[in-house]
């Protein structure tokens, strides 16, 4: 009796849902092996055709309470290319009625094209989703303290990585039921730079694939079930979106995919209508080629089941302006715009940054080694702005961006910090624009720090330390630099003198100090930010081995030791923390050239000795006995 209650609630949701939705449907119940139906999908242009569907049998329980309909595909176009990607989504009915959408198959040099469906009860509940809407927040706020030490000692591969928690292997086995890729699509993408991050996006489940953007005279589609609707992460002179097929239209509303794409729930990525190229059949993973017309809408749940989109609510978008300069090519200018989703604030730096790498690679010469030099800024909502003039030069790589790891260094620190103002719990303000400069110069500006000396090794309070510092640049010409530092009175014990490149004083102080890199709020991480240490800046570091203190994130200098005690008691709430050492002095010496490599000195401070009391030992006056 119990089942049968069931059965009819989900019976009665089903029906009001489809009458909501315009669309006579089979429920899952009713779905038996040996059923045949049709599917609609465009395999080329916006034409919507058929193909043929034979139910296998209904794999229960495939998702915790999400049933999964399993079909045999058919028909010429089915059979030459199997189950192919952008398919996800394509309707499919059976007895003139809406069954649900092409969504699962298995791997690949599969002899049939045997796939999976998504009910359509299924994706009817995520517009009751919808109904009672989530607000989308960032879900990723945990990694704000790994963009913010990216954006201090510079990203690598093995930060993207973790940040969009790429897994080591990202192969799909044949033998499993699987999501059907959807083909991602670089439109002004070179392919060798598509190929060199293809399994970054391969490990989202995309097939990444390289298409020419949308003609201006391309007339806007209506959207109907079957059309092609991509989701658009960046859309200008270069774009990348993910190409899936519509399952219903009613009500300026589309359901369509038919699987997750992250499953991130509400969510605000733009919608578009796409134009397919053509389909390329293979045996290792047949794909649609497609490209993004204009934005229309947006995607506001992304579920297990499906996507839901909305035609009349436009996406909040980031404009990005490149003005790239260079003695190799006429100056060049990259207009295009970044979704901008809470939901999505870990993945979309990383496809800005492909977008500008490409941007910037566009104005090189192949096989020359150069120097970036970055100016520019980026804007927030309230008016702020963080400002960028930071050098970088090419290092000693091989491969498609030998020549272009300064810009490749260059877009990092950009979309890092983005990624950094964008991924936080704080009550802080959007971005709301990014606008850069990117400007070539032929040849390596790199020098390295050869040799550091000092004129003496033990000092007094007072005293002056003189520091001779020598620096080589690529060109094997030598730079001498002479500082003269005088210690303070009042200090005993041992002194640091640390000479250092920016992001290796950074990454010293990140690891013995972690607690002045930890924001306390918005305007503290814009602080560290705005403070970071400059590439092309030589750094001169005095530190003392007594103990320090961070207030708020804020390293206090010259605390007494008795201040010192008494401020770490009453310390509470995490707030206030001890160090090992303290910075006494700090220099930056600007310079022509990106500078790298550190060294260390130390200096021991010998103080006068102190006066005692007539008949005590040293000790007893130490104390004051």
């Amino acid at each position: 009796m119990k089942k049968i209650i069931v059965c009819t609630g989900l019976f009665l949701i089903t029906t009001l849902s489809a009458h909501e939705w315009g669309y006579p449907v089979m429920p899952i119940a009713d779905i038996k092996p040996g059923m045949t139906g049709t599917g609609r999908t465009v395999f080329y242009g916006d034409e919507i055709e058929e193909f043929g569907v034979e139910v296998i049998d209904v794999m229960r329980n495939y998702y915790p309470r999400l049933d999964v309909i399993l079909v045999r595909l058919s028909g010429e176009t089915a059979a030459k290319t199997g189950i192919v990607s952008g398919m996800s989504g394509s309707p499919v009915y059976i007895d003139g009625k809406l069954v649900g959408a092409l969504a699962y198959g298995f791997g690949q040099f599969m002899k049939e094209p045997i796939a999976g469906i998504m009910p359509i009860e299924s994706m009817f509940q995520i517009a009751d989703k919808e109904k009672v809407r989530e607000t989308p927040v960032s879900r990723h706020s945990s990694q704000l303290q790994d963009y913010l030490d990216a954006v201090l000692v510079g990203a690598d591969d093995v930060f993207w990585k973790k940040v969009l928690h790429m897994p080591d292997d990202v192969k799909r086995s044949p033998s499993n039921l699987a999501m059907i890729s959807s083909p991602l699509i670089f439109s002004g993408f070179q392919s060798e730079l598509v190929n060199l991050y293809a399994s970054y996006f391969e490990s989202q489940g995309f097939t990444p694939v390289v298409a020419g953007g949308r003609n201006a005279a391309e007339a806007e589609r209506q959207f109907q079930p079957g059309s092609a609707v991509s989701v658009v992460f960046v859309t200008g002179d270069l774009s990348i979106e993910a190409t899936g097929t519509v399952t219903a239209v009613g009500n300026n509303k589309i359901l369509a995919f038919g699987h997750q794409l992250f499953n991130f729930g509400p969510i605000s990525l733009p919608l578009a209508a796409a134009k397919i190229y053509a389909t390329l059949p293979s045996m290792m993973q047949s794909s649609k080629v497609a490209t993004a017309l204009e934005v229309v809408g947006t995607f506001l749940q992304d579920r297990l089941s499906g996507a839901l989109g909305d035609l009349t609510v436009q996406p909040r978008m980031i404009p990005v302006h490149l003005q790239a300069e260079s003695p190799f090519h006429a100056n060049t200018e990259f207009n295009f715009k970044v979704a901008n989703d809470p939901a999505f604030n870990n993945l979309l730096p990383f496809y800005m940054r492909t977008a500008l790498i490409q941007a910037a690679y566009s104005a090189r010469l192949a096989g020359e080694q150069n120097t970036s030099h970055l100016t520019g800024a980026i804007y927030l909502s309230d008016g702020r702005a963080i400002l960028l003039d930071d050098l970088f030069a090419s290092r000693q790589t091989f491969g498609f961006l030998a020549s272009g790891a300064d810009a490749v260094s260059a877009t990092d620190l950009v979309t890092t910090i983005l990624g950094t103002v964008m991924i936080h719990d704080f009550n802080g303000p959007e971005v709301s624009s990014v606008d850069i400069k990117l400007k070539t110069i032929p040849g390596r500006k790199y020098a390295f720090i050869e040799s550091v000396w000092q004129d003496k090794t033990k000092v007094k309070p007072g005293d002056n330390v003189t520091l001779v510092i020598q620096v080589r640049d690529s060109a094997e010409k030598v730079r001498k630099i002479v500082r003269s530092i005088r210690i303070p009175p009042g200090l005993d014990g041992r002194l640091s003198i640390l000479v250092s490149s920016g992001s290796s004083l950074s990454r010293y102080e990140v690891q013995v100090s972690r607690d002045k890199f930890v924001p306390q709020d918005f305007d503290h991480l814009l602080k560290i930010v705005a403070e970071r240490r400059k590439t092309q800046n030589l750094y001169i570091q005095v530190r003392t081995m007594d103990n320090g203190l961070i207030v708020n994130g804020q390293e206090l200098r010259d605390v007494p030791p008795s201040v010192l005690n008494v401020m770490s008691t009453r310390s509470s709430g995490g707030v206030m923390n001890r160090q090992r050492d303290r910075v006494l002095y700090e220099e930056a010496v600007p310079m022509e050239d990106v500078i790298s490599g550190a060294k260390q000195l130390s200096l021991t401070i010998v103080s006068p000795p102190k006066a005692t009391t007539p008949g005590t030992d040293d000790k007893r006056a130490w104390y004051g006995y």
